[in-house]
């Protein structure tokens, strides 16, 4: 009896979630060909075509819809157990490595939900900049990581999707005559590596005037005027206001993702790791 493995299913839904390859790709931590070769095999495993050849984007045959259907359930099932099964195994510590702000902005919500759950597991939070804690993971010092990469997903990628980002500050401060003032994090932080590129590209002339590792700490500086800075849009608050400026240059957007230990994980981390997914997807903007 054949049986049709749950990262083929998964995959599929994205796509039909997402309306396309290329995004299904992102959000899974994949290339656009691997996702089309999952594709490939999970249609030569049905038997059947799932997506109509003279269709635009994501559009599904009949059997497409008949599968889509069962692949929703199947998942639901598939998840459902490894939540129960982490409810009941889960003992001893997971360690969290996330960037500053986005634990200031989301981890009091996740917790909300959290406190029955994991009643029996202890959580170790790092705060730090993205590089720093890919390369953690990697050395085995995380569990799980809320990392940012420029370009695209890095390794190993529970979920991944994109953020736009935004200039931060007051009005005055960036229409001011000589250098932009700027207030960042330190070095290795994807804001200010985008914001950097993004004048010098521009040939806008600038100066770092303050630099701090917490999110507070950019707070102080930026609702006093003292500088302007570059946040991701989502994470912004009634006191960070975005600036709109035209003489300001564009940003690129950054990936961020959700990074597991290895592939092979507890079912206490797949959990936590489904459950940030679901708060960053629901949140977005």
């Amino acid at each position: 009896m054949r049986s049709i493995p749950t990262d083929l299913l998964r995959a599929f839904v994205t796509i039909i979630d997402l309306r396309g390859y290329t995004r299904a790709g992102e959000q899974l931590g994949r290339t656009q060909p691997a996702i089309s070769l999952q594709m490939r095999r999970l249609q030569d495993q049905l038997g059947v075509q799932l997506f109509a050849k003279d269709g635009v984007g994501a559009n599904l045959t009949e059997a497409g819809e008949l599968v889509a259907g069962y692949a929703r359930q199947i998942l639901a099932l598939n998840d459902e157990m490894l939540l129960r099964l982490s409810d009941r195994r889960a003992r001893g510590k997971l360690r969290l490595g996330i960037p500053n702000d986005y634990a200031d902005h989301f981890l009091t919500r996740l917790m909300h939900g959290l406190t029955a759950d994991y009643q029996s597991i202890s959580i170790d939070v790092v705060c730090d900049v993205s590089n720093a804690l890919l390369k953690g993971l990697r050395e085995g010092n995380f569990d799980l990581v809320v990392a940012m990469t420029p370009d695209g997903p890095a390794e190993g990628a529970f979920m991944t999707w994109r953020e736009p980002l935004a200039w931060v500050g007051s009005p005055e401060s960036a229409s001011a005559e000589g250098p932009l003032r700027i207030v960042c994090y330190p070095e290795g932080c994807l804001y200010r590596r985008n914001m950097l590129s993004a004048l010098q590209r521009d040939g806008r002339s600038f100066e770092i005037v303050y630099t701090s590792p917490s999110l507070s700490g950019l707070e102080a500086a930026i609702t006093t005027g003292f500088g302007v800075t570059v946040l991701a849009r989502r994470i912004l608050s009634e006191r960070l206001v975005e600036i709109i400026n035209p003489g300001l240059p564009r940003l690129a957007e950054v990936v961020v993702g959700i990074y597991v230990q290895d592939q092979i994980c507890s079912p206490a981390v797949q959990s936590f790791a489904a459950r940030l997914a679901d708060m960053f997807m629901a949140r977005r903007e």
